[in-house]
């Protein structure tokens, strides 16, 4: 089925394991260039040119100059001001957003495990679907996926991704409950990281009672 929603970022980097994006830019309501930015711990889908989707979640969203030559400096403006006196500053900035591989859909059916090939540099990427995510995350192998990534604590990415899960799975309490049970096989042998995440991840609601 095509995608129908506008394409949040453009691979510029790809591996089996993981990817590079760069956000795209569009104008807001003044005209000034815009960068729409994905959740830490959110999923996301890349449509490939091999018929292949790729299932990511987001571990890094980096924004910095393109170059060694332009380098940001603090200039103690306020935004508003940045756009009045210098806005050509938000076209010299790109956002970059680094995801690990957790999944691929091919010919309609979700596989959670790495795809057979990479996605292509300048496929483009999308927010995944409620239902997308509710059929990468059944049976929770992803966590053992996103468990690689160093670049982060693995705590608070594990967390993030579940936190993202819950909502697609329709904020049920019993999705939290499995979660949780599947934490702690993976994570048997550090009990404290293991009660970190869960703390992290226990809902709203509960922390009010």
């Amino acid at each position: 089925m095509p995608q129908k929603k506008e394409p949040l970022a453009e691979v510029i980097s790809s591996s089996i394991t993981g990817v590079v994006a760069q956000c795209l830019m569009s104008p807001d309501k003044d005209g000034m260039p815009e960068t729409s930015k994905p959740r830490f711990g959110s999923f996301l889908k890349i449509n490939t040119a091999n018929k292949i989707d790729v299932l990511t979640v987001v571990h890094n969203v980096i924004t910095g100059s393109p170059d060694a030559v332009h380098h940001p400096w603090a200039l103690g403006l306020s935004r508003e001001q940045l756009r009045e006196e210098q806005p050509h500053i938000f076209s010299l900035l790109r956002t970059e957003v680094h995801a690990v591989v957790i999944g691929h859909i091919e010919r309609g059916v979700v596989y959670q495990h790495l795809p057979p090939i990479p996605a292509e540099v300048h496929d483009f990427v999308y927010p995944a679907s409620a239902e997308e995510i509710r059929q990468v995350t059944q049976g929770f192998d992803f966590l053992r996926l996103i468990s690689t990534v160093t670049t982060v604590p693995q705590d608070e990415l594990a967390a993030a991704s579940i936190r993202e899960a819950y909502k697609a799975h329709g904020e049920e309490y019993s999705f939290l409950v499995e979660a949780g049970q599947a934490l702690s096989h993976i994570f048997k042998n550090d009990f404290d990281r293991l009660v970190t995440i869960l703390r992290k991840i226990r809902p709203a609601s509960a922390l009010r009672s």
